[in-house]
Order: structure tokens, then C-alpha cells, then sequence
């Protein structure tokens, strides 16, 4: 179905020579990423689609700073908190199969876990962890898990998280509360999560570099090797351990080509994995949510189920998700009703990430509008 470089691709159906205005998005943020990297970080990876087709895919720069390997559209980096939105989509699959409801309880389809207040607790459903709308306290023992703690015993720890509102009524970003999403869907479909998503969303979809967890990551060649800020520049670090305890929150690696494959299929393009009816639900705002790093720039930001929601200077209809994990930063975000996006990984931490979202946003505004 696809035919992917794993430099670069610049798509010209109206002939030779020549391509539409709106690729003037492409070649925009093709030489924003090529002087970020001349400038400062050491690598990145850039996937654009305008109108429902792949514009552009390229590497650039480094794996590892010092080094000589290039990266490409098929280097791996880890997704973090982008992972999220596959357990979403899975969950849509196994709606879609009846082998479990959004609003399946929590409780006691899950007899591990308890929570602080039962009678608030026995309302928690899976549509309230995907949405982060749980009602527990924001982020709850993320600490823990970056302590190296066992997630078996963070479960047991969860009946001491107090609850901050009723579930469904607000907001707060979640890591460990959002992989009981993936207890759920193992236990509905008799198969291990990440085993579930890759045979049901990374295998049709040909997402060929994709996958879970920190063992796949270090046994993939062409990968990258996550940086962090030092007085010299960006200094090489060991992919981080912790989160991937966690592989509905933070579990997923992959390329540029597979988000790209990813954000098609966000598109619509591929019924028979995520069907219209699923996708509607999961782009739907069901909360409304923080975004701290925009909000001098984005209105009505909500959350759907697992993915951001917002509106650029009058523009409705964009989705968005970002990672962060020690060393990596990861970015993809598009507007559904054109069928234009981005995605940008980088390994390194740099504000790079988050100009390049409103850098798309302005040429969005400027050639899409």
C-alpha cells in the first residue's frame, strides 16, 4: 500500500518539476529541522502529509552526537507519551470485536485493584483512564515508576491515591492509572498488550519498525541514542528504563515512516483497522485540559481518548500528542478535516519540539487557510 525512501519523499502529481503551493509546508519545515540540527541538536526525523498524502520524510543529522551515522525516516526512536494514543485504538478494536465496552468498570473487571474511595472508585471505566478523567490525583506514582519501583507493587499502592473529583468531571494527566487500560485489554483479549497492538494495529498497517518495550529498542540497529543538555552541548545517555514499564503510556518505539503510516490511519484511510466511527470517538473532546507549553497560542484544548484536541487562531480540527522521556523529545499533530500534519522526533531534549508544533501551525494557517 505504501511506497516509502528512507531519506526523503516529495510527491509532484501535477508534473514534473513541479509541486503544489501547499508543499511550501514541506519544504518550510524540511529547512527549519536541517538548521536546528545545524545549530544545536544532534538529529531528528521529519514525516509532513498534506491533503491525506506523504510529502516529505527525512532524517537528519546524528543517532549519537560525535558520531557518524546518519539518521533516516526508518531510524527508531522511543514514542513515550505518543504511545498513548495506540492503546485508544486498540480499545476501539476490541469495542468493535465485543470483546469489552469504553465503559467497562474498572472495577471489578480488574480484581487487583482497589481503590481509596470505593464508591467513587467502582465508577472508574475504561473510558475514564484513556481520557485521563479518572478522578485520582494527577500523575500518580509516576515517581515510583521512575524510582524503579515494581508496577505490581505500584498497583498495590493505587488504594492510597485520594480522588480529587468524581470520575468523568475532571482532568488529570495520568502514566500508571492509564496502563490499567492495558490490564483490561489483555485480560479481554487473552493475549499480552504489546502482542495485541502489533498484531492488530502494527502488522495491517505495516508499521515495519515498530514496537514495544526497552529490550526491542536496544536490538533495533538503526536507532538513536537519547541526549541531554550539558554546558558543552548534548551529551549521550542510556535509554531510560522506567516508563516502559508502563507500554499503554510509554511503551511504543518507532520511525518516522510508521507515524506516518500512523497518521493515515487517523485519516481514515485504513477502515478495516480503525474504522470512522472509532475515530470520531477517539478525536471527540471529552474533558478539557491544560496545555502549558501553548497556551498563550491554542484555545479550546480538551482531551479525547488519547489524544489532545484543539484550535489554532480560529482553526478548528486539530489533534495532537506529545512525549517526553529522559534524552528524546516526540511531537506529531494534524488537522483531520484537511488530512495535514506533522510528526518530529528528536533525540535529544530541546525546545526545538514545541516551536517546531507552532512553527507547522503558522504555515498551516498561512497555506492551508
Amino acid at each position: 500500500m505504501y511506497r516509502l525512501w528512507p531519506v526523503i519523499l516529495l510527491l509532484l502529481p501535477y508534473g514534473a518539476g513541479y509541486s503544489a503551493p501547499k508543499d511550501e509546508i514541506a519544504f518550510a519545515l524540511d529547512s527549519y529541522v536541517k538548521q536546528s540540527v545545524k545549530q544545536s541538536i544532534p538529529g531528528a526525523s521529519l514525516a509532513i502529509v498534506i491533503d491525506g498524502n506523504i510529502r516529505l520524510l527525512r532524517g537528519y543529522g546524528v543517532t549519537k552526537a560525535g558520531g557518524k551515522k546518519r539518521i533516516n525516516s526508518a531510524t527508531v526512536f522511543p514514542l513515550a507519551s505518543i504511545s498513548k494514543t495506540f492503546a485508544s485504538a486498540a480499545t476501539s478494536i476490541l469495542v468493535s470485536k465485543g470483546l469489552i465496552e469504553w465503559d467497562t468498570h474498572v472495577v471489578p473487571y480488574l480484581d487487583n485493584i482497589e481503590f481509596s474511595d470505593p464508591d467513587l472508585g467502582k465508577n472508574v471505566t475504561l473510558r475514564h483512564l484513556l481520557s485521563h478523567t479518572s478522578g485520582l490525583v494527577p500523575q500518580a506514582y509516576s515517581d515510583m515508576l521512575e524510582d524503579n519501583v515494581r508496577y505490581t507493587r505500584i498497583l498495590r499502592a493505587l488504594k492510597r491515591v485520594k480522588f480529587v473529583c468524581e470520575p468523568g468531571n475532571c482532568y488529570g494527566y495520568q502514566n500508571v492509572v492509564y496502563n490499567l487500560s492495558a490490564d483490561m485489554l489483555a485480560q479481554a483479549s487473552g493475549k499480552d498488550f504489546p502482542t495485541l497492538v502489533k498484531e492488530q494495529v502494527f502488522i495491517p498497517l505495516k508499521m515495519d519498525h515498530a514496537s514495544y518495550g526497552l529490550d526491542e529498542f536496544v536490538q533495533t540497529p538503526n536507532r538513536v541514542v537519547p541526549h541531554v543538555k550539558v554546558k558543552s552541548g548534548y551529551a549521550a545517555v542510556k535509554p531510560a528504563p522506567y516508563y516502559y514499564k508502563v507500554p499503554a503510556a510509554a511503551g511504543v518505539n518507532a520511525s518516522a515512516q510508521d507515524l506516518a503510516k500512523w497518521m493515515l490511519a487517523q485519516f481514515g484511510h485504513n477502515p478495516s483497522v480503525l474504522r470512522s466511527s472509532a475515530l470520531e470517538i477517539m478525536h471527540k473532546p471529552h474533558i478539557r485540559a491544560n496545555q502549558y507549553r501553548y497556551r498563550a497560542k491554542l484555545s479550546n484544548v480538551y482531551y479525547g481518548l488519547g489524544w489532545r484536541t484543539f484550535d489554532y487562531k480560529g482553526i478548528t480540527g486539530f489533534v495532537h500528542h506529545g512525549g517526553w522521556v529522559k534524552g528524546i523529545r516526540t511531537e506529531m499533530v494534524f488537522n483531520r478535516i484537511t488530512q495535514t500534519g506533522m510528526v518530529f522526533l528528536t533525540n535529544c531534549e530541546t525546545k526545538v519540539a514545541r516551536e517546531i508544533v507552532l512553527e507547522f501551525l503558522e504555515l498551516y494557517r498561512k497555506h492551508m487557510e
